[in-house]
């Protein structure tokens, strides 16, 4: 079976002038698979996943999302995308949010009406009557991933689906991820929260400073008796090194503490 979502060499920079956001980035996202794409913020996360759903395009390398390109309407009628900080009209209640994406997608009057009760229930915001403006963090996360699955897709980005979040607010969004990956659909998880990503996700990219670390299944990179994080900071310090102290340099001088002049 074709893989869903290929990148190769992926290189992507906003200005001629800047270093590259993304830098030789390379996976595969295989069929009914929950694959992590991890790093620290200003990893380059987000820009991958902008561009594996054609919101923008690489400097170099290839994209194939369902063995076309990104930008083709067809593969992207398959996608459904929740972005880090979905913002819907503040006058709008969750019901009609979602009858406007639903129409957006072209859903039918009567499949609408079925559809987005539904969507509601399991996002557990069904009943609820206030407008948008009085969401919390956490209702809004789960309205945008009710938004994303409105149109069945085959394949759903999340983008920090969990960032900000308090400790339950995490478990609903990943208890909904888990039930999605149980159905068969494919999950892209963007996320610096490795904990998060490690409980769901089959197989993880990492990256830093827009270069790939590692790839592969969790319990390929993950050896026994070691977690996520603990091996993603083993790599960046490898990688990129790091400070002896987080402390400015002021504060290391001997004697420094205390001895303001």
């Amino acid at each position: 079976m074709a893989a869903v979502v290929e990148v190769q060499d992926l290189r992507k920079r906003y200005r001629s002038a800047d270093p590259f956001a993304v830098d030789g980035v390379t996976f595969s996202l295989e069929p009914g698979e929950a694959f992590g794409l991890l790093g620290p913020n200003g990893a380059g996360k987000s820009s991958v996943v902008k561009m594996i759903a054609g919101l923008t395009r690489p400097n170099s390398g290839q994209i194939s999302l369902f063995g076309e390109s990104p930008t083709n309407a067809s593969a992207r009628a398959k996608l459904g995308f929740a972005p880090e900080d979905p913002d819907f009209p503040k006058y709008l209640r969750a019901d009609e949010v979602l009858d406007y994406f639903a129409r957006l997608l072209g859903i039918r009057g009567e499949e609408r009406k079925r559809r987005i009760p539904d969507a509601l229930k399991w996002a557990s915001l069904d009943g609820e009557g206030r407008q948008v403006r009085q969401f919390s963090k956490g209702m809004k996360q789960r309205l945008g991933l009710a938004q994303a699955i409105l149109g069945r897709p085959q394949l759903l980005i999340l983008d920090e689906p969990t960032a900000d979040l308090d400790p339950i607010g995490r478990r609903d969004v990943r208890e909904m991820i888990a039930g999605l990956k149980a159905q068969g659909m494919s999950i892209l998880l963007n996320s610096h929260l490795l904990s998060e990503v490690e409980r769901v996700c089959d197989r993880v990219i990492i990256i830093a400073k827009g270069r790939p670390l590692v790839e592969g299944r969790i319990d390929e990179v993950v050896p026994e008796g070691e977690t996520l994080e603990s091996v993603f900071m083993k790599l960046v310090e490898e990688k990129f090194g790091r400070k002896e102290s987080g402390l400015p340099s002021f504060m290391t001088d001997a004697g420094s503490v205390g001895g303001g002049t």
